[in-house]
């Protein structure tokens, strides 16, 4: 299989696994009882200083589920991008191949460390497998 592919099916599964982290995310509302959304409800209530503005706690975990996200964005770009770069960008594409596989094997570490939530990691570990293979064959 050619690094072309390989790199375009690992940004399929990327925009796939971000999509749906979008989606979930976005939508997500307390659903596990009354514990679930007093805990939710303070994270909204209290606001302290933080820079020059008053946030909350929510405020900070909402714009960071917005930056990881964002995060997602990039790598599917990244990877499309690669994809359609010249046999002699062959040096470039490996260093960024190496990146993205780095990070991806970190995101599913710190995902199944933080939030034991098999569904991501296999995606990560699905991406790895191809990040991999094209930067073996590329």
């Amino acid at each position: 299989m050619s690094a072309t592919t390989l790199l375009r099916i690992a940004g399929t599964l990327a925009l796939v696994q971000y999509a749906a982290h979008a989606f979930l995310f976005i939508t997500a509302r307390p659903k596990h009882g009354a514990e679930e959304a007093s805990v939710v409800d303070a994270m909204k209530s209290g606001h302290f200083k933080f820079g020059s503005r008053a946030k909350s706690y929510w405020d900070m975990y909402f714009g960071y589920g917005l930056l990881a996200i964002l995060t997602g964005i990039v790598e599917v770009a990244l990877l499309w991008l690669m994809a359609s770069w010249p046999a002699s960008s062959a040096p470039a594409a490996r260093s960024m191949i190496s990146v993205l596989l780095a990070f991806n094997i970190l995101h599913a570490g710190l995902v199944w460390h933080y939030f034991s939530f098999p569904a991501p990691v296999l995606f990560d570990a699905l991406i790895v497998v191809c990040l991999a293979w094209a930067l073996v064959v590329r």
